[in-house]
């Protein structure tokens, strides 16, 4: 079959098309669905995105986020439309380590009670810290010129405070020395 020829033989998909019965009914059940990362970086802006479709009450929409013995509400709202998509930012504080956080969400109306409790990973946001000087080789006696560039792990500059100090070994080698609060 060529780019502008038409095809030869009929398409078994519309053909199967034609032999659905036309009164299906759509699913017009109430669903929910969670959106969240599955790992929540610390001193970040992060979001979860919730959406109701087929809604036929009003209902309660709430959800908490349990970390660190805390419990957290991002939403509790009424929700009357019949279809929603909304998104909550928030951060968390940095920690002392990696842990676990519990998102829960539940949406209740009169006879309708949807209710998650999913687990994600808590890990403290990481930053690079490149330091670049304005030539490969110095002779003695020279000016050392560098500056030092702190960035995120999606190469974004941070603005974060980096401690330095210059370590001078011999006379071929500098230790620069980098501490972050």
């Amino acid at each position: 079959m060529g780019k502008d020829k038409l095809p030869s033989k009929p398409n078994i998909f519309l053909l199967l098309l034609f032999f659905l019965p036309g009164n299906t009914p759509l699913n017009t059940e109430p669903q929910y669905m969670v959106l969240v990362p599955f790992m929540i970086h610390t001193e970040s802006h992060e979001k979860i995105c919730i959406q109701l479709t087929h809604l036929n009450e009003s209902v309660t929409l709430s959800a908490t986020l349990e970390h660190q013995g805390e419990n957290r509400s991002l939403i509790d709202d009424v929700v009357s439309e019949k279809d929603v998509f909304t998104c909550i930012p928030f951060s968390l504080p940095k920690s002392n380590s990696t842990s676990v956080a519990f998102l829960m969400v539940t949406v209740t109306g009169d006879t309708l009670q949807f209710k998650s409790r999913k687990s994600v990973l808590v890990k403290n946001s990481e930053s690079l810290v490149f330091v670049q000087t304005d030539k490969p080789i110095y002779k003695p006696g020279q000016t050392v010129q560098f500056r030092i560039i702190s960035l995120d792990t999606d190469f974004y500059p941070l603005n974060e405070k980096v401690e330095s100090q210059l370590l001078v070994v011999s006379q071929d080698t500098i230790i620069v020395i980098i501490q972050t609060p």
